[in-house]
């Protein structure tokens, strides 16, 4: 496989001084720095991603074919929710207690 090479970082002594203060046993800053490079692009391809998605729904609400609910219902809900669970949990006591 072949390799690729990153540019040279220039940081400052107190940088490299904290970055490698964190290091693992066995850990390079190199690896380090690949490492952290590789999560930060993860991390954009997913923040995109995730803002693709809300710009498509707020198209999608705009032109009528998605609903959204206001902040009444959705904690109506919620609680609705944490109410059915608790009623679950008070009979499943019941049931063993018995």
């Amino acid at each position: 496989m072949k390799t690729s090479t990153l540019p040279a970082v220039r940081v400052t002594p107190e940088t490299r001084a904290l970055i490698e203060s964190v290091l693992k046993d066995g850990e390079s800053l190199s690896t380090f720095i690949e490492d952290s490079a590789k999560r930060q692009a993860s991390w954009r391809k997913e923040d995109e991603a995730f803002c693709a998605r809300a710009v498509r729904s707020s198209e999608l609400v705009k032109a009528g074919k998605m609903r959204t609910y206001s902040i009444d219902e959705v904690m109506k809900g919620l609680e609705d929710i944490t109410a059915q669970k608790k009623r679950s949990k008070t009979t499943a006591k019941q049931t063993t207690s018995a």
